[in-house]
């Protein structure tokens, strides 16, 4: 379920462009400083924008710098991290390993038993730097396994589960916000699980793999009005937040940015696609 809360980089400022750039660079970093070099492949831009948002909502000390990387070893990239870099880089490596196991699971690809592999001992010290976190993914991944398997008669049912998750996920740490933040991870987590279905519903179909879009049969029409309902919640939770910091950056992942890989899927389907900003 990754690479679905990405930022609409067309629709924002060329600061906020370098903003999210160096949150994301600060990402990296931690994940190398705390699991070492290889835990640098499970980097992805949705840990990022966890990252800002809980940065906006709390509006930590900040760290920033620029530094060489093996991605770009000629050229300084800028970087910031927070403590909340530390625990995004902890929930990356928690969520990327169950992830591995998913993959293992459904298909039991070679690349997928090595990354676990990879990832195993990262996620044994994750586990005790959040163990509560872990338990709960551990949990919920089981709970959503389980639906898949039964194919239950509610199309909703792991989306929602995972949804439980997310706002678990969110509300931790998160002092007087943490209401709010389960809402609105609750609302996120549901979403991204249906915009992934809808963006794997031909490999899925063509698999045989759980698909709730597939199994209702959906058109991508009913997709995308499906999520549109779905999207409208997550946004109405989002904007319950106490945010200044970042939040037109912020808006163009929650507003465009989470439909970006449904619009490449379905892009020539003569569908309105949806807006590329706030």
């Amino acid at each position: 379920m990754f690479g679905i809360v990405t930022a609409a980089l067309s629709s924002v400022s060329e600061a906020e462009k370098e903003r999210y750039q160096a949150t994301y660079c600060g990402l990296c970093r931690t994940l190398k400083e705390r699991y070492g070099q290889a835990a640098r492949a499970v980097l992805s831009y949705d840990l990022t924008f966890y990252i800002l948002l809980c940065d906006a909502l709390h509006e930590p000390a900040e760290q920033t710098g620029s530094a060489p990387c093996p991605a770009h070893p000629l050229k300084a990239r800028p970087y910031a991290t927070s403590p909340w870099t530390d625990h995004g880089a902890d929930l990356a490596v928690a969520l990327a390993y169950h992830k591995c196991l998913d993959d293992i699971h459904d298909d039991g690809t070679l690349r997928a038993k090595a990354s676990e592999r990879l990832l195993r001992s990262a996620y044994a010290t994750a586990r005790e730097r959040i163990p509560e976190a872990c338990g709960a993914i551990e949990e919920a991944m089981a709970d959503i396994r389980a639906i898949e398997e039964e194919g239950t008669a509610d199309p909703d049912a792991a989306a929602k589960r995972f949804g439980q998750l997310l706002g678990l996920l969110f509300a931790e740490g998160q002092g007087a916000w943490a209401g709010p933040m389960l809402a609105f991870g609750a609302q996120l987590g549901r979403l991204i699980y249906m915009m992934d279905a809808a963006v794997d519903y031909a490999d899925d179909a063509a698999s045989g793999s759980y698909n709730p879009f597939v199994a209702l049969g959906s058109t991508p029409a009913a997709m995308q009005t499906a999520l549109a309902v779905m999207a409208d919640g997550t946004a109405a939770a989002f904007e319950q937040l106490p945010l200044e910091q970042d939040l037109h950056l912020l808006r163009s992942i929650v507003y465009a940015g989470l439909w970006q890989r449904f619009n490449q899927t379905y892009q020539g389907t003569d569908l309105p696609l949806a807006p590329v900003g706030p």
